[in-house]
């Protein structure tokens, strides 16, 4: 274990604290804004982490397989259970919609299932440069939405804004990884 591991596994503890925070809001429709703010909080650190976990391994080459499984796992629970969660709020479902979380959970199935088949070849297949502003964009969204619970519509422009460019960086990105791939998944 060494220190970006160790933040990749805080992520996953801290997004278990936020998920706490938003399932213990008894009326979705009046949410204490105390806890949705609190739970913003512990979102936020969590999306920090993954800048940093990644950060340190590659300035220290302590880049492990251990993390490149755990980090994208620590980011698909992240994001993917906010969006789940998110949907019984109707402040958040102003904009967020059942069918873009539909479309970024299949994504992200589909990219774990492509990283495993390639990998599974002895070829790495690390995260690239539209799979971390999908990311990005994803947080941000998650972050703008999560302000509209809380009872704050001065972030309503970007959560509208987030929703699309994380839905086409999602798509896009997806495309991407697929098309990387192709040497693998069209093989005859």
């Amino acid at each position: 274990m060494n220190v970006p591991n160790a933040i990749t596994l805080s992520r996953l503890l801290i997004t278990a604290g936020t998920f706490v925070c938003l399932e213990s809001i008894a009326d979705p429709a009046h949410p204490d804004s105390a806890i949705v703010w609190g739970a913003l909080g512990l979102f936020l650190v969590a999306a920090f982490t993954d800048f940093i976990d990644g950060y340190l391994a590659r300035k220290w080459n302590l880049v492990t397989a251990f993390g490149r499984v755990a980090d994208p796992f620590a980011d698909k629970v992240l994001t993917a259970g906010c969006f789940v969660i998110l949907l019984k709020f109707p402040g958040a479902t102003e904009v967020l919609t059942t069918w873009y979380v539909v479309v970024v959970i299949a994504r992200e199935f589909l990219v774990t299932a492509i990283r495993g088949l390639v990998e599974s070849t002895g070829r790495p297949f690390p995260a690239d440069r539209l799979g971390k502003w999908k990311m990005v964009a994803q947080c941000w969204t998650i972050g703008a939405l999560l302000t509209l619970v809380a009872g704050s519509q001065q972030l309503h422009w970007a959560a509208v804004g987030g929703y699309w460019v994380s839905f086409a960086l999602t798509v896009v990105s997806g495309i991407n990884y697929v098309w990387k791939a192709r040497d693998i998944l069209f093989a005859k």
